[in-house]
Order: structure tokens, then C-alpha cells, then sequence
């Protein structure tokens, strides 16, 4: 519990809760968002325990959950992917938003004799300090303009507090920045902090060559030999230490698991999934719309596919998943490598306006809420009506919700049951 621990030790009692919702108020009148904002969520703080670590049974790893955030975070948002999507494209750096942007990379640079080097940043959310953040937006400001008012907004979400079942409210003690998780903007900060690392890691090795997603980093040796690696390793250490982050590295391999992938330094890749986990699908008879239940097959298979750089790379991974999708319920499936795949689109496709209506659907439902839906949009919004330009059977479609899981409906009579009682607090010390 040590790597979380200054996040809940140094807190106290915060005499000035409301001092964030006024901050907030201020800002959307500014960017007039008054009516389209909801107010600070004072919702309580929990702690996952990661019991799925190597290392679980000597130390107690463990993650703060913040969800009390302000809906400003959703404007930046907005604001850090404008700004990370320009950086990316400017200084063509390996920041990566998925495992295809990976595999692509790999299909591109993995050639030749090479080894792969790892790293992960240890605690990377709450390892951000306000210099940090503030370096990687003086970075982003020489490549690009940030206006005073957006960083305003961006250094306004950083303002944390937590919220106890009791209904105290708590800060840091020095200071209330910190990049929790669950807040709307989190991702983006730490994209563009990783941005700022790929830069400097740049300085010692080709930015070809490496990579970076949030807090997982990955790098081809070309050449390799012990005292470029080891060299390579300090360079590392002593970059990632300057910022005040601690990283791990590996030890230089031909092979290197990423995200849910595998790589291998002759060129292949097949599928990654972390040892011990069972995977599980919703049943095909669970209460969820048809068309998503009756494409669950075709999507698994088509996901093992892209994770496969040939035949027998998927032919060894895919009786796992065909197990997976067997003991759900699903038998009319088709996995072959070689199967139907999914062709783009090469025409140019006219953009449209669509109003969605989302209903919640549920199996115990007879009636076709749907079509009686779009019936009463055909009859009431005819060609005459002013309307009808926005509301006609081209402009409005329809998409089933799901329903709550029961997992989800259990924690929230849970929640609702903590709030009622008064729940003991647990001191760390």
C-alpha cells in the first residue's frame, strides 16, 4: 500500500468544499455552458485492492478511486485531445491510443535484428505533480497555442477533494492538485505528459523506435548488445527520476507482451491475455438487445484476427475463445482465420445530423417500442410541419439501451444503503 499511501495520508478536513463549485459556475458562465453543466458530484471516494499483482500476498496494492468531479473536466477534455491529436501529428511521435496503433508501429519498424525493452511508470495518475504538468504544457506551447482561459480550465480540474460516507470533505494538506482516477479529463493529462517523456526520451533513442501508451512503454533495440542495453536502461532511470516518477524496465527479450498483444522480434504477433484470468461473455440469453447479443460471436473472432499475424498464430489462440463463447451459449459461429473479414468503406459517405432515441430494452417487453416510436414521428411530423426537416425517418433513429447489470444494481443498493447508515471510517497510519 506504500505507492498509495501519500494519497490518503496527507489529507485534512477541508473548510472550503464549495470553493471548486464557484470556480465551476464561474467558468461555464464564462464559456456559456450554464444550462448544459451539472453541478460538483459529491460523490464518495473507494479504493480498489489490486489483488490480481504478482506480489499481492507480501504488500497490498491499491488503487484511489475519485469519482466527485466537476463537469468542467468534459471541457477539458476537449480541449487536452485538440491539443494531444495536433502534438501527435506535428511531432510524429509513437503515442499510442490502441493495439492497432501498436501492431501498426511493429508491421513498420520490426525488421531487422532487434530486442524489445519494456517499462511501465509506477503510480503514473498520482505521480503527476503540478511542475510536471506545467513543463508538459510549456512543451506543448512551443508547438502550438494555448490560450491563458484554457489552461485556466485545465489547471482548475486538477483541483481534487474526497468525499466520506459521513460527509466530511478532504483535500491534500500541501496542496489540491492531483490527476485522480475517474476524472473526466484524467486520460488526456496523462497523454499529454506522456508526450512530454516521448520528447525527451527522444534525445538518446530514435523516436522510431519507441512507444508509449498511458503508462506502458515499449522500445526496439536495434543491434543489441550488453552494454547498449544496460546503457540504454540508465538513460531510463535517470530521464523518468528528473520528473520525480519511478519506473520499471525489462531486461532486453525477443519477444515483449503489449496491452493484449504479443510480439516477437522475427516479425510475428499473436494474442496476449494476462495468465489466470477466465474470460466471460454475456449469455445468448441474457436481457440484452438482439442485435447485440448476435454479433458477439462475429466480433471475438474478428478481434483475434486483427491480434494474428498469420494462420497459425490464430489457429493456436482461438479454441480458448471458441471455449469462451461455447460456455455462454453460442454455437453458430464461424472461426476461421480465413473467414469473413470486414471490408472498408472506399466511397465517401455524406455526413448526417441524427437524432438518436435511446429506449432501455428488456426481454419481458412484448411490445415494439421502436416502430411505435418512429410511427408517431412519421404521423405527427409530415412533410407541412415546420419540424419535419429535423424529425423525419431519414433524421431519427432508434438504438436499444442496455439494462442495468445485476452487479451494477447491487452496488448501487449498497451505496444507497452506506449513505443511510453512518458507516465507521478506517484510519490509515
Amino acid at each position: 500500500c506504500k505507492d498509495r499511501m501519500f494519497s490518503i495520508r496527507f489529507l485534512s478536513v477541508s473548510p472550503c468544499a464549495g470553493f471548486s463549485s464557484s470556480e465551476a459556475l464561474k467558468i461555464a458562465r464564462k464559456l456559456d455552458l450554464c444550462g448544459r453543466m451539472h453541478k460538483f458530484q459529491n460523490a464518495s471516494a473507494f479504493i480498489l485492492i489490486k489483488d490480481h499483482k504478482p506480489d499481492f500476498g507480501a504488500k497490498i496494492p491499491t488503487r484511489l478511486i475519485n469519482p466527485a468531479k466537476s463537469d468542467v473536466g468534459r471541457v477539458s477534455k476537449v480541449i487536452l485531445e485538440r491539443l494531444t491529436c495536433h502534438l501527435r501529428e506535428r511531432l510524429r511521435l509513437n503515442q499510442w491510443r490502441s493495439t492497432a496503433d501498436a501492431i501498426n508501429w511493429f508491421k513498420v519498424e520490426g525488421k531487422g535484428k532487434f530486442k524489445f525493452l519494456s517499462y511501465d511508470i509506477e503510480a503514473f495518475y498520482p505521480s503527476i505533480t503540478e511542475e510536471l504538468l506545467n513543463k508538459a504544457i510549456s512543451f506543448a506551447n512551443q508547438w502550438t497555442d494555448i490560450s491563458p482561459s484554457d489552461i485556466g480550465v485545465i489547471q482548475h480540474c486538477r483541483k481534487s477533494l474526497l468525499f466520506c460516507p459521513k460527509g466530511e470533505v478532504w483535500q491534500r494538506k500541501d496542496s489540491e492538485f492531483d490527476v485522480t482516477m475517474g476524472a473526466n479529463d484524467g486520460a488526456e493529462v496523462c497523454e499529454l505528459v506522456g508526450l512530454f517523456l516521448l520528447q525527451k526520451i527522444s534525445q538518446f533513442i530514435p523516436k522510431q523506435h519507441h512507444g508509449i501508451y498511458r503508462d506502458d512503454g515499449l522500445i526496439m533495440v536495434m543491434a543489441p548488445n550488453g552494454p547498449k542495453t544496460e546503457r540504454l536502461r540508465k538513460d531510463l532511470h535517470r530521464c523518468f527520476n528528473e520528473e520525480n516518477l519511478k519506473i520499471t524496465v525489462s531486461m532486453p527479450s525477443d519477444g515483449a507482451d503489449f496491452l493484449d498483444v504479443s510480439f516477437n522480434s522475427k516479425g510475428s504477433f499473436k494474442p496476449f491475455r494476462k495468465s489466470g484470468k477466465v474470460t466471460q461473455y454475456i449469455h445468448h440469453r441474457s436481457n440484452h438487445p438482439p442485435n447485440i447479443v448476435r454479433n458477439i460471436p462475429d466480433m471475438v473472432i474478428t478481434r483475434i484476427r486483427e491480434l494474428s499475424s498469420s494462420k497459425e498464430a490464430f489457429d493456436s489462440a482461438i479454441p480458448y475463445y471458441t471455449d469462451a463463447l461455447k460456455r455462454s451459449g453460442y454455437t453458430n459461429f464461424n472461426a476461421d482465420f480465413d473467414g469473413e473479414k470486414t471490408k472498408k468503406r472506399t466511397n465517401k459517405v455524406r455526413t448526417r445530423n441524427i437524432l438518436w432515441f435511446n429506449p432501455p430494452f428488456s426481454s419481458d417487453v412484448e411490445t415494439n417500442i421502436g416502430r411505435r416510436f418512429l410511427n408517431l414521428v412519421e404521423k405527427h411530423f409530415k412533410k407541412p410541419h415546420r419540424y419535419h426537416t429535423f424529425l423525419n425517418k431519414n433524421s431519427v433513429k432508434v438504438s436499444y439501451s442496455c439494462m442495468k447489470s445485476m452487479g451494477g444494481i447491487i452496488k448501487a443498493h449498497n451505496r444507497k444503503l452506506l449513505k443511510k447508515k453512518k458507516v465507521p471510517t478506517a484510519t490509515l497510519r
